[in-house]
């Protein structure tokens, strides 16, 4: 099945930095500038070529691979936590860990792992990984907490996220989509599918589990009904803090996500902070507003600069499960400012409609919003977003097919 192939393909992560730029005078590890921006580049997508570029401008000029940079093994997600890029490369079942030390990037470590399906943020910059079963007689999630410092996996436990779903006699696995902590509980939304071949039968809930945090015991789960599943795929940016630690849920219900029925409107939800229950008097239902929700980054001030379908797109029967994973799929997306308060959603007219990602990288800075923008094969640009004025600044040209992780350093 080319879904599952193309699957496996995107959550392998980072592998050994198998050859150096040069920059590398054999000093130990790869030169860096002083400050910039560390970026996860892809040269194409079939086959892919995968670089690990640093740049110290984002706003002009051009982004390549060319005597430039440190290839990569395979297709990559990149990963920070504290002062130290993880990477997962599903090729070996091997992470390893890099840290900037002394102006070079060095590896400074790496474990074994057998699955890492999406990952979130701890405490005390530990990194949650959690990796789910494709089906095949278990529904068991294995709940990893990674020490960066000393880049190993600290602590596991095989845990199903749900055991109540079943659909005509037959049980569902849980897909998990996010997992954030808080008040030393783990939170991890997630939607039921019937596996392997990742159909949706239960689209009218919004789900999240909680654990307790270290120890990851289960505790309950609690249900929305008003829009349907958190998240999709590929451990998307699908859930958002704000100033005053209130979490708010991005639930797609996007036939291009790769959900097979759409039976609740696309929306957002709010848990406040150390709840465990959504907020009965809040719900932003974008898909009124003619647009569905994908990914997005919270800025501030209630303001969010989100990846979004229009339902019109979403539903036109060509659009297929899953196009919202690649570049290269016809463009179906926006960008757009959302505003968690005043419930608006703006397009931002200057970026036109591109591709979706996986991960769908995004980087914050001084209050502004760099996104990788794929409209062709031979067409794509960093742009900077204003979320204070709902515009857009073109940026560098990206000599490749899109950037897959943004970092600041």
């Amino acid at each position: 099945m080319r879904i599952q192939t193309l699957n496996a393909a995107a959550l392998i992560a980072l592998t050994a930095l198998a050859s150096c730029s040069s920059d590398d005078d054999g000093g130990g590890g790869v030169k860096v500038p002083d400050h910039g921006y560390m970026l996860g580049f892809r040269t194409s997508t079939d086959p892919t070529a995968d670089y690990i570029l640093f740049e110290d401008d984002l706003s002009s000029g051009s982004i390549s691979a060319t005597g430039n940079g440190v290839e990569q093994e395979g297709w990559g997600y990149y990963v920070k936590s504290g002062d130290t890029y993880l990477a997962f490369d599903y090729t070996n079942s091997i992470a390893k860990g890099y840290r900037i030390e002394n102006g070079r990037f060095n590896n400074v470590g790496q474990f074994a792992f057998e699955r890492a399906d999406l990952f979130g943020e701890g405490t005390n910059n530990t990194l949650i990984a959690v990796g789910a079963p494709w089906g095949g007689g278990s529904y068991d999630c294995k709940i990893m907490l990674i020490d960066p410092q000393d880049v190993s996996i600290s602590k596991t436990v095989a845990t199903p996220i749900y055991k109540s779903f079943n659909k005509e006699g037959k049980q569902l696995n849980a897909w998990p989509t996010a997992a954030w902590v808080q008040n030393s509980k783990l939170y991890v939304p997630f939607y039921p599918t019937d596996m392997p071949d990742w159909i949706t039968p239960l689209t009218d809930t919004a789900y999240v589990a909680v654990y307790s945090y270290p120890e990851l015991k289960y505790e309950t789960t609690f249900k929305d009904t008003r829009t349907g599943p958190i998240g999709y795929y590929s451990s998307q940016p699908c859930v958002l803090q704000d100033e005053q630690g209130n979490h708010y849920t991005l639930s797609s219900s996007s036939i291009a996500a790769g959900y097979t029925q759409s039976t609740k409107p696309s929306g957002i939800l709010k848990i406040n902070k150390d709840q465990t229950a959504f907020d009965k008097d809040y719900f932003f239902n974008t898909e009124a507003l003619g647009y569905r929700v994908m990914a997005g980054t919270y800025v501030g001030n209630g303001k969010v600069v989100a990846r979004v379908i229009a339902v019109a797109v979403d539903n036109n029967e060509a659009v297929k499960p899953w196009a919202a994973f690649s570049v290269m799929a016809a463009p179906l997306h926006n960008i757009a400012v959302l505003d968690l308060n005043a419930k608006t959603l703006k397009i931002v007219e200057q970026i036109p409609m591109h591709g979706g990602q996986y991960l769908t990288p995004f980087l914050v800075e001084n209050g502004k919003v760099w996104a990788s923008i794929t409209t062709t094969a031979s067409d794509a640009f960093v742009y900077q977003i204003d979320p204070a004025t709902a515009t857009a600044t073109k940026g560098a040209r990206i000599e490749g097919s899109e950037i897959q992780g943004f970092y600041k350093f």
